[in-house]
């Protein structure tokens, strides 16, 4: 039923009163968080043969890689950061089939003992398996009726940078008592440039800060996902086949 549509006397008050019915056993492990991400040259989404394909997407162009809406990568799109955290992946190099070997913590021995190859650059660990680097930025996407979603920006390699760089701009916001503002108290636009170095070249993060949160009522629904997160009611893992796609068996460097 359309939104514009007029709903049958008494249908509305009896969705009030059932709202949330049918999903008492649902947790957040049951839930699949939207990433946002940066559609490369090579990526299946503009392959119209390839199930990921999205129609009217482009090089450059920001998707939601649940519902697959895209955001014009020069326009960009409006986000209110959450909560952030360093997530360590380990990848099967290509030479060996390749592939998303799973999550370390931050504090074991296989993080602590990994070596950097001088010549790839890469970061090794002692049973040759690639240790790559996320930055997660959990987020609020701000749609253009006023609507909040829940979503994740995660960097890698060449974008660890551009994570560092909007942490920086973050903390640098401050109250009038001096005091650093909460993430979620601004809302922030990402765009995407192009940028490249001798390996290649491919679309890459630009942030810029657009202002104030909209709204008390989008500040409380942003404080209550960073408290979810914060005492580990929400423990979100990027999915397997993202991760390989995204990860260091492709030859574009992010």
């Amino acid at each position: 039923m359309a939104k514009s549509e007029k709903l049958p006397v008494g249908l509305e008050d009896a969705f009030a009163e059932d709202a949330g019915s049918g999903f008492e056993e649902v947790t957040s492990s049951d839930l699949q968080i939207p990433f946002l991400r940066i559609i490369q040259a090579l990526s299946p989404q503009l392959k119209k043969s390839d199930a990921a394909y999205i129609e009217g997407s482009g090089q450059g162009d920001i998707f939601n890689t649940v519902t697959d809406k895209v955001w014009d990568g020069g326009e960009g799109v409006v986000v209110i950061p959450v909560y952030f955290e360093m997530k360590f992946l380990e990848f099967v190099p290509r030479s060996q089939g390749g592939g998303f070997a799973g999550e370390l913590a931050a504090d074991s021995e296989d993080v602590k003992n990994a070596l950097r190859d001088k010549d790839t650059g890469m970061e090794l660990l002692l049973n040759g398996n690639e240790l790559v680097r996320a930055a997660q930025h959990y987020i609020k996407i701000v749609h253009e009726d006023g609507s909040l979603e829940n979503a994740i920006v995660d960097m890698k390699k060449t974008q660890l940078k551009r994570s560092r760089l909007w942490l920086t701009m973050m903390m640098l916001q401050k109250h009038d008592n001096g005091k650093t503002l909460p993430s979620f108290a601004s809302t922030y636009r990402l765009k995407t440039v192009e940028d490249g170095n001798d390996k290649g070249s491919w679309g890459s993060w630009s942030i810029a800060l657009e202002g104030r949160v909209p709204s008390l009522e989008a500040y409380k629904e942003a404080k209550e996902l960073h408290g979810s997160i914060s005492r580990g009611e929400l423990k979100i893992a990027a999915p397997a086949e993202t991760a390989v796609i995204s990860g260091p068996s492709e030859d574009v460097p992010f």
